[in-house]
């Protein structure tokens, strides 16, 4: 059986990689063929596809990718488009996708799922084109995700949020806000809105905890809020899990949906800033969708600590 390790090279100061080397090692004593794939900046499909076809993509088996969220996102399509299952051992920050699935970095675990073919399909959905697995969102979060990008040097903590969250909650100008979901307008307000394939969101905050990632949908989440500290008290009380009681929040759900932001705002993608242009990333229309491709997840068989699917 062969796996392809994909790994961040600047996940964790570089911990990423040496989490790479040792499963390699450690699958390699129990008898698997392992290549080693660092990930590259640009879309997946310019530095991913080509290496999966220059190894052979219907010879690897499995994807294991090692670092945070935001590499998962960029394997999930062109993992989905070869068909090949995929595996998150985490080393990121938040590492919500291998939460979901309780997926670890122990090599005898994912040598025994690997062995019994442990896997679901998810579904994969888009915003402006570009694919995301987990949720995409236009708000303070976005905002937050930007400012950091925009400042990052090297990999980054818990910590590395604190300076741009205090600094949005008190600078954030959010936009006037509209959807249509299956064909159907309807105005907003100002606020935030989260669009969930999944329901894992960071800090626990969860806006949509009944997102399904198998359902063929998105989950739509409008929050009202004229500004940071409007917005922080309804945060807190997803955070306590009240998200079901919230009558100041708007939710819908459709395969099709497009978001419009006046003026234009950031727009992130599971926990990272969208791909735009440096000298205008600001969104007016986002046109989300979820997509033909599928992905496989190989999964702990035992192992869903909160079922996506």
């Amino acid at each position: 059986m062969t796996v392809a390790i994909l790994f961040n090279p600047i996940s964790g100061a570089g911990r990423a990689q040496i989490v790479a080397q040792t499963i390699a090692h450690g699958l390699s004593r129990l008898g698997f063929v392992t290549t080693l794939m660092p990930t590259q900046r640009g879309p997946s499909a310019q530095w991913l596809r080509p290496q999966l076809i220059m190894v052979g993509a219907d010879a690897i088996d499995i994807l294991i990718v090692v670092g945070g969220d935001g590499a998962v996102r960029q394997a999930a399509f062109e993992a989905a488009h070869a068909k090949i299952p995929l595996w998150h051992a985490p080393g990121g920050t938040e590492n919500l996708f291998a939460q979901s699935f309780g997926m670890t970095c122990d090599v005898d675990a994912i040598a025994h799922a690997m062995r019994e073919q442990h896997t679901t399909t998810i579904d994969l959905a888009s915003a402006n084109d570009e694919p995301f697995v987990i949720m995409a969102s236009i708000g303070l979060d976005a905002e937050v995700v930007h400012q950091l990008a925009s400042a990052r040097m090297g990999a980054i903590s818990h910590l590395s949020y604190a300076r741009p969250i205090v600094t949005q909650l008190f600078e954030w100008k959010p936009s006037w806000l509209a959807w249509t979901i299956e064909g159907e307008r309807e105005e907003l307000g100002r606020g935030m809105v989260v669009v969930a394939n999944m329901p894992r969101y960071g800090a626990r905050i969860d806006p949509a905890p009944d997102a399904v990632a198998n359902d063929g949908a998105l989950d739509a989440v409008f929050i009202p809020a004229a500004n940071g500290c409007m917005l922080l008290p309804q945060l807190a009380q997803m955070r306590l899990g009240w998200q079901r009681h919230m009558k100041s929040l708007r939710v819908r759900r459709g395969r099709s949906i497009v978001l419009e932001a006046t003026p234009g705002a950031r727009l992130q993608l599971d926990g990272d800033p969208a791909h735009t242009s440096p000298a205008n990333d600001l969104q007016r229309e986002v046109v989300l969708r979820v997509l033909e491709q599928r992905l496989i997840v190989l999964h702990p068989l035992l192992g869903l600590r909160r079922n996506p699917v």
